[in-house]
């Protein structure tokens, strides 16, 4: 289903004008290799572009529509017209001399297999230049001296011929694909059907394309599909490599070719966890795309709320709109791909087959259930599921990253309506035990114990995976309404401890660092104590601020219901009823920020 989806992708890119053609590829590129029209080497220049990353500028490679790249590896294997500058110089810093000249070897029988028969002035000078040109001849040219540093920080190399580009030179494209067209009837290619197009007597693919940009993967590409060991092969297909699973040539350039096009997409790529993740519609609709980066991870320049919102609400009701001069269809096919890396291979993290609008109605719902009222500092109109996932890891740890299983679990679960997996819940809640309020010493806040997204995923949880309970009864703001013992009890704290802080003002610590994990697990042997404590702090403050001390404590202990025993505070919780604890903490705290600075504004 993957391939197949892929496949569909690159023959709807191919009428659109998107994607290259069969035989082609898209590859970065860092420099151009200079030469004259009499082949001799001029020089190298940098073809990065300036790129902004949030607000810094930084160098990109330039992406170019090059001759195929085959999949490199162990073995000596050259590329035509785009490689490193071991291939295209006989030049590299990898103290390998004897394996660098082979490599230019084979880059000079390459472009001579090619451009023999192309009487073209720019390809004798391209074949001069091979031909003169050696590893001596690269330690002697004064011009690769000057330029050694930028030679060996090069990527991937291209030629630049008079200022003309080889690859894009029309000579030069004729002549690849003259070559292409030869070398397909050279041999005797294996004919099966292809489990992909399902067209019969296709030539079959014994190796499938390299895919680039997945994060963590080899830079140079690993394989999604390959069959490199014994016991990945079927019985009576010992050593045939693609033939285990037959992918026609074509199919298998197809899916290659959409699947790279689409990880060089950055500003659609994803990283879910350790998952590379992208996501297409079926009519390969960009807008389509726009929307849901924006409804994953916030707003993007092309998509505000107000617009983010109109799709929701069209896409939930069914209805298809205009956005951008396309037409949104809330049926139309989407698919979400998550690719991991697994040494010189990718693994499959997730593949989602939804439509537009439900895959886009779950994450409205998903980011409805994350409202939550946050500080006023706090921008984000809605809170980006990567802040989600990495509030459920240690900050102070060297590997600070959450965990892939669970980040890949979440995701699935939020765009297919699913429940949250309960990993989400026990690593948030792990953390908000485990960390403390940090601050600089200039009194700025660099780390917080709960803060609006902790609370707002626990909230999600508890309405999605416990709604029975807690449906109607936990909202955006606090509830005063709510008569759930835990959440009454954390409001309950959250008010001792503003009494704490009204008593002494500027103290460091209050009973939030000392008591809180044990007033959420054990509340019986802890809130006497700090109702005694309140008391005392209640004694240093003026009567008029006693007395609406007092009228708050007295209500929220009103709320209590009597438990069947007497017992007024239970002994325990549990780790549902703690996240209640902290979430009616975390919403009476903001409440109380709120309305201070609504009295401001009046």
């Amino acid at each position: 289903m993957i391939l197949q989806s892929l496949v569909r992708l690159y023959e709807t890119l191919q009428k659109q004008g998107k994607i290259v053609g069969e035989g082609w590829s898209s590859a970065k590129v860092t420099d151009a290799i200079q030469i004259d029209g009499h082949g001799r080497f001029q020089g190298i220049i940098s073809v990065r572009k300036n790129a902004m990353r949030g607000k810094k500028e930084i160098e990109l490679p330039a992406v170019m529509t090059v001759p195929l790249q085959h999949k490199k590896a162990v073995n000596v294997c050259a590329n035509f017209l785009c490689d490193s500058s071991s291939y295209l110089l006989c030049m590299d810093d990898k103290g390998k001399q004897k394996r660098t000249e082979k490599c230019f070897l084979a880059a000079r029988t390459l472009h001579h297999d090619v451009l023999d028969e192309c009487h073209d002035p720019y390809a004798e000078a391209l074949l001069l230049f091979f031909d003169t040109w050696n590893a001596e001849a690269a330690r002697q040219n004064p011009v690769a001296a000057e330029n050694y540093d930028e030679i060996m920080q090069a990527g991937s190399l291209v030629f630049q011929i008079n200022g003309q580009y080889a690859h894009e030179w029309p000579a030069f494209k004729k002549a690849w694909d003259d070559y292409l067209q030869r070398k397909s009837h050279e041999g005797n290619p294996v004919r099966e059907q292809c489990l992909v197009t399902g067209k019969e007597n296709q030539p079959i693919a014994l190796l499938h394309p390299s895919i680039k940009g997945v994060r963590g993967a080899q830079s140079s590409g690993a394989s999604l599909v390959s069959f490199n060991a014994p016991a990945y092969e079927s019985y009576g297909h010992k050593g045939e490599q693609g033939l285990n699973a037959p992918v026609s040539e074509y199919a298998a350039f197809a899916y290659g070719a959409a699947l790279n096009a689409l990880l060089l997409d950055r500003e659609h790529t994803q990283l879910i966890g350790d998952a590379t993740t992208v996501y297409w519609s079926e009519h390969a609709q960009t807008v389509c795309q726009n929307i849901i980066s924006a409804a994953i991870n916030g707003m993007d320049d092309s998509m505000d709320d107000r617009t983010l919102n109109n799709v929701m609400e069209h896409m939930k009701e069914g209805v298809a709109l205009e956005i951008q001069g396309v037409i949104i269809r809330p049926d139309e096919p989407f698919y979400i791909l998550g690719l991991a890396p697994n040494a010189a291979r990718l693994s499959v993290r997730f593949f989602l087959r939804s439509t537009f609008g439900q895959a886009l109605m779950h994450l409205g719902e998903h980011q409805q259930r994350m409202e939550i009222v946050r500080p006023s500092w706090e921008k984000r109109s809605i809170i980006p599921l990567w802040l989600l996932l990495k509030k459920t890891a240690n900050s102070h740890s060297q590997d600070n990253a959450a965990s892939p299983l669970m980040a890949g679990a979440l995701f699935q679960s939020i765009l297919t309506g699913r429940i949250y997996p309960e990993a989400l819940f026990q690593n948030l809640m792990l953390r908000i035990f485990s960390e403390q309020d940090e601050y600089s010493e200039k009194g700025t806040r660099i780390s917080e114990k709960i803060g609006s997204v902790r609370a707002a995923g626990l909230k999600a949880y508890l309405l999605k995976n416990h709604p029975s309970r807690w449906e109607g009864k936990i909202f955006m703001n606090v509830n005063d309404n709510c008569r759930e013992m835990a959440y009454i009890l954390g409001r309950l704290f959250s008010v001792l401890e503003n009494v704490q802080q009204s008593a002494n003002p500027g103290i460091n610590a209050t009973i939030k660092d000392r008591y809180f994990n044990s007033a959420c697990a054990t509340p019986a042997s802890v809130f006497p104590v700090l109702l005694k404590l309140a008391n005392s702090h209640l004694a240093k403050l003026e009567t008029p601020f006693q007395v609406v001390f007092n009228k708050k404590i007295g209500h929220l202990l009103s709320l209590i219901i009597m438990p069947d025993e007497g017992v007024p505070i239970p002994n325990r919780l549990s780790l549902e009823e703690q996240s209640a604890f902290v979430l009616g903490y975390y919403q009476e705290t903001q409440d109380r920020y709120t309305k201070k600075g609504e009295k401001e504004n009046d």
